[in-house]
């Protein structure tokens, strides 16, 4: 059985809301795109979502989705309260 790893790319609205979050709040931190990791000739497959990590918390997006997880996926805001979530957080 092989795992097949194939890089996702990101929704361009999708990346430039984190970006220009990230350049207003002068937060210095990399995107990091997801992919979606298969098993050959099975039906089983995983959709890593794309990630930015800020000061040891990670923040998880899926493309088409309004909320953003927070170090896994049993913790979600809304994409729109990521700014304040940032800065109550540090």
């Amino acid at each position: 059985m092989q795992i097949v790893k194939e890089e996702i790319d990101i929704d361009e609205e999708l990346e430039k809301k984190i970006n220009n979050l990230l350049k207003f709040n002068n937060i210095k931190a990399k995107l990091k795109t997801g992919s979606i990791i298969s098993l050959s000739n099975t039906n089983i497959a995983y959709i890593e979502p794309h990630s930015i990590e800020i000061k040891g918390t990670t923040y998880l997006f899926f493309n088409g989705c309004e909320d953003v997880y927070i170090n896994d996926l049993s913790r979600s805001i809304p994409l729109k309260e990521l700014e304040s979530f940032i800065k109550c957080t540090f």
